[in-house]
């Protein structure tokens, strides 16, 4: 098969070219075992869902190769001792099909007999016609941050060069919010409601550097402490407010992608120097009171109290 179109392509600032080839109309994707840049296979960007294909030069000839689904040929006894005039070693189609409709043991027919088949040749699909190089940097892999362009209504039904425009990257927050809660020591990481501000809420909880204890009873079944119990850990709780972006705009995907990923570091790093282990000094509030001698102090002097 060949068709006559336009194509695109990118040729990527390491030296690569990346094509943009869907899936031709008429062959279903799950066919397509392959797709070759002058005979040699390409690789998906992603995978192989997104409709990009990379190699490492200018290609003069694109294919794509589609293994048909094989013929059915026949049908075969898979239990010979189950051999009969009913049920004979081999069936054609039409003897299949014919046995289907004049028995009502069709569910026999289904558990004794295997197809037999017959492979098909490989099909060859040519990508033919015109490329257009794109002025642009890689384009969005599937899997990753999408890309919503602000384009000309006209061109919106053409995903090849969407990330060429400037548009934002949407979803920062709640990527962001589903790697904080996956960090150590993490206790709550919420997005901002009930008349919060728009954000990430964290709490972090963290045990001392010299670790310290404290007794707590096992409650018996009529609601009063036992004499039996365990030492938990202290902790100390630190909250934190992000005012994280929902999104990230740019003048076009590369350069919002660059941003993206400086965001997404710069929080997490932030809330990693948050999960660090408490002082004893301080006891976890980051300073230390200067109680004159012989003056006591009234107790644990913290914003950040300890667990209770």
């Amino acid at each position: 098969m060949r068709t006559n179109f336009q194509h695109y392509a990118i040729q990527h600032g390491d030296g690569r070219w990346l094509y943009y080839l869907p899936h031709p109309p008429g062959l279903p994707a799950s066919l397509r075992t392959s797709v070759l840049a002058d005979g040699e296979p390409m690789q998906p960007l992603g995978d192989d869902t997104g409709g990009w294909w990379v190699t490492g030069h200018q290609a003069e000839r694109l294919t794509a190769a589609y293994q048909p689904r094989p013929t059915v040929t026949g049908y075969r006894l898979t239990d010979l001792s189950a051999r009969s005039e009913r049920f004979p070693e081999y069936l054609s189609v039409q003897d299949w099909h014919q046995a289907l409709g004049d028995s009502g043991h069709s569910e026999a027919y289904y558990s004794l007999y295997e197809q037999v088949t017959q492979d098909r040749d490989v099909q060859e699909y040519v990508y033919e016609g015109r490329t257009v190089v794109l002025t642009g940097g890689e384009p969005p892999a599937p899997g990753g941050p999408p890309w919503v362009a602000s384009m000309p209504e006209s061109l919106v039904q053409r995903p090849e060069y969407h990330h060429c425009f400037p548009g934002y990257i949407p979803g920062l927050r709640d990527h962001l919010r589903d790697l904080i809660r996956r960090l150590g020591h993490v206790e709550h990481c919420f997005n901002g409601r009930s008349g919060k501000p728009n954000g990430l809420y964290v709490t972090v909880a963290v045990p001392f550097e010299e670790p310290v204890s404290r007794w707590v009873p096992y409650i018996g079944a009529n609601g009063r402490p036992l004499k039996s119990g365990r030492n938990e850990p202290v902790l100390v709780r630190r909250e934190m407010y992000l005012p994280v972006a929902d999104h990230v705009s740019g003048p076009d995907y590369r350069t919002a992608l660059a941003e993206w990923e400086q965001q997404v570091s710069f929080w997490l790093d932030l809330v990693r120097n948050a999960a660090v282990r408490a002082c004893n000094a301080c006891e976890g509030t980051g300073h230390v009171m200067d109680v004159p001698e012989g003056v006591h102090a009234p107790g644990p002097i913290s914003a950040l109290a300890p667990s209770r």
